[in-house]
């Protein structure tokens, strides 16, 4: 009988020492997986399709400061929310921006549940239409032949009422949040409806007072732009063009002959550059060209459709090379100001030799 009751009492010696290993275990996974922070800084985490989970958690401790034993922590989170939702990392692509702090089971769920953060997409700077989706696909997860086909696609060409020489100009210079792994479809049509919206009435009625259509609004000031860095002149600029227009004048703008050529580093203009075939050469071709040579931002749209009427036909480079200009409302007036602007030049390539 004594024997007996040793045995039961060994067992249940055993049984309680190994409930409390078990139970140890458990409070040991339970703490470090859903109550010990673990990341030491704020970090970006993107997760591209196929991202294999050694790479999440390699980049969990290189820019979260994690330390090399809190990987398995993040392992067993994965483990419970797999187990628990049928989750996993490598499935959960997107941009996720994580603090520091957070548990393993807090960087497990964000990830899993998809619960991305907006990345800021900044578009400024394009003179080509697939510059632009080079630019936009550097801050997605698409690639750049992705984006560029949403932006030619017939069916996108259509809703925006545009062409493909035109549509450049509905993608207005900002920076805007979107989701890291959207599609480009969703991206395009995201910033058409900002186009859109920037576009609203009021300035479709100023437009219409000044005799031109949104698209040949956007396509003068492409123009402006180029002609002159000083955001102060842009107004004066466009208007300028917009004077030449009225009076059946040709552009002859320096800035549609770079485009028409495809050298936009060039200082000046030759009479060869003049002689280029291109519909963007405003110097043998009259009116606008067939679209923007570049994007527009939205101040210099403004600065048209608010600008003051003035009576300048002409404009030169300054010879101070300031980057400004000086105007002028007849042809011998802006004769006198071209030649000192090349007078000065010439000095200036001279002294460079």
């Amino acid at each position: 009988m004594k024997r007996k009751k040793k045995i039961v009492l060994t067992v249940v010696a055993i049984v309680c020492a190994v409930l409390i290993v078990v139970g140890g275990a458990a409070g040991y996974v339970f703490y470090c997986t859903m109550k010990k922070p673990i990341l030491e800084r704020d970090m970006w985490l993107y997760v591209s399709p196929n991202t294999p989970s050694a790479e999440i958690y390699q980049h969990l401790m290189t820019e979260g400061a994690m330390s090399p034993d809190a990987e398995q922590y993040v392992q067993w989170a994965a483990c419970i929310m797999q187990q628990k939702e049928g989750r996993s990392l490598e499935a959960s692509q997107g941009a996720y921006r994580l603090k520091a702090g957070m548990t393993a089971l807090d960087i497990v769920k964000r990830i899993t549940r998809h619960q991305q953060t907006p990345v800021r997409l900044t578009i400024n700077e394009a003179r080509l239409t697939p510059d632009l989706a080079s630019k936009m696909a550097r801050q997605l997860m698409c690639d750049s032949t992705a984006m560029l086909q949403a932006i030619y696609s017939p069916d996108f060409l259509t809703e925006a009422q545009t062409d493909s020489a035109n549509v450049i100009g509905i993608f207005l210079p900002d920076t805007y949040e979107v989701y890291w792994d959207e599609k480009p479809e969703t991206i395009t049509r995201r910033l058409l409806k900002e186009y859109h919206h920037f576009w609203n009435t009021e300035r479709q009625s100023k437009a219409q007072a000044l005799g031109i259509s949104p698209q040949q609004a956007t396509t003068i000031c492409s123009i402006a732009e180029e002609e002159t860095q000083d955001r102060h002149e842009r107004g004066v600029v466009a208007r300028l063009y917009l004077n030449r227009l009225n009076r059946n004048m040709p552009l002859q703008a320096d800035p549609t002959v770079k485009y028409a050529v495809g050298d936009f580093t060039l200082r000046r203009v030759l009479n060869e550059h003049l002689q280029c075939p291109s519909p963007y050469n405003t110097y043998r071709h009259p009116g606008l060209p067939p679209g923007p040579i570049r994007m527009v931002e939205k101040r210099t749209i403004d600065a048209l459709l608010n600008s003051e009427p003035h009576p300048y036909l002409y404009m030169c480079a300054k010879e101070d090379f300031s980057g400004t200009h000086n105007f002028a409302t007849t042809l011998n007036q802006h004769l006198r100001n071209a030649a000192r602007y090349h007078a000065a030049l010439d000095r200036y390539l001279k002294g460079k030799k």
